[in-house]
């Protein structure tokens, strides 16, 4: 399984290591979120103005909890190209686990969705994993998500919130602050503009959008095993809320 995967490939590594390698850039930054689309809600794949199809058996695993944090059963319907969903009334955050699969790059720069043993000439590899951690409705006290080893924490109700709002999060791996890492506040829209989590992995992000509200973390570690598939694990771990309008 991804997760214990990602422990085994990180638990040799000092926290200072960690951090060190996880520097990557932002520019093709693909995040998931859950989304209004056509009058369903479906798991998104994309970055800024762009949503990129998918298969669904990438859909590790979907959970979702109440505004108690006590699991509740999703369901999910499976299309050619993506995933909806239908959350009861009472869930309040949306869980999902997401493998993205291997991606090759060739000696003549050329990308490949393929590990790198299967492409002539490959030079570099990712296996790409997704996190995506979704405020559907209103919670009591915000809380870490067990089982995601890395996290963005709401310090309060995102979804109580306003435009213009200061957000606190926190970043977690296997709940230990995460800092001076890059954080990105709005992926839609700005998602090449990035700040830094501080001392005790926080930061204090103003609320951008009026609609959906996507914040993303991307990470990168050495591969871990000796298969030849890939050279690094690219982690992309992200929060999602979205503000509706009030109605008259």
């Amino acid at each position: 399984m991804i997760r214990s995967k990602l422990v085994k490939a990180t638990a040799s590594l000092c926290a200072a290591a960690l951090l060190t390698t996880a520097a990557v850039s932002v520019t093709s930054a693909h995040g998931l979120w859950v989304g209004p689309r056509l009058d369903q809600i479906q798991l998104i794949l994309g970055e800024g103005p762009v949503d990129n199809a998918y298969q669904p058996s990438m859909v590790e695993s979907l959970i979702g909890y109440t505004k108690d944090y006590q699991p509740v059963a999703i369901p999910q319907q499976n299309f050619a190209d993506h995933v909806t969903i239908s959350p009861s009334e009472n869930t309040s955050v949306a869980v999902v686990v997401f493998d993205y699969g291997y991606w090759s790059v060739d000696s003549q720069k050329k990308v490949h969705n393929a590990p790198m043993k299967d492409v002539p000439g490959a030079i570099k590899g990712t296996h790409a994993i997704k996190y995506s951690i979704n405020y559907l409705g209103k919670v009591g006290t915000p809380k870490a998500i067990p089982n995601i080893p890395y996290q963005i924490v709401p310090l309060v109700d995102p979804t109580q919130l306003n435009v213009g709002d200061i957000l606190p999060v926190q970043v977690l791996h296997e709940g230990r602050p995460m800092p001076n890492v890059e954080i990105i506040p709005d992926l839609i829209n700005h998602h090449t503009v990035v700040e830094k989590t501080d001392v005790d992995g926080k930061a204090y992000l103003p609320v951008r959008n009026g609609s959906v509200n996507v914040i993303g973390v991307e990470l990168a570690f050495p591969y871990p095993q000796s298969d030849g598939l890939a050279t690094q694990d690219k982690i992309f771990t992200s929060l999602s809320f979205t503000l509706y309008p009030q109605e008259d």
